[in-house]
């Protein structure tokens, strides 16, 4: 997805079976959250992740910060938008 004025940042809470990560997911500007993700991205194997902070999800321990990283959405066992 190319970033425009169409499309808009949302700041998001991914888990994995060993991580949180805490980022933000581009989705058309027309579109819902949900919907983006289950319509727009539906054929996509990964999701696109900027300004991500990667943590353990057992003990709490930070990992580290990316700029971006793309995260296999079979690997995702929870995602919601940060409100």
């Amino acid at each position: 997805m190319t970033i425009t004025e169409n499309n808009r940042k949302i700041s998001t809470l991914i888990l994995t079976d060993s991580f949180i990560i805490r980022g933000e997911v581009t989705v058309p500007s027309n579109m819902r959250f949900s919907d983006a993700i289950n319509k727009f991205m539906k054929n996509q194997g990964f999701i696109a992740v900027t300004n991500a902070e990667i943590t353990l999800i057992y003990g709490g321990t930070k990992l580290e910060e990316r700029e971006f990283i793309l995260i296999n959405k079979e690997q995702i066992v929870a995602l919601s938008p940060n409100d």
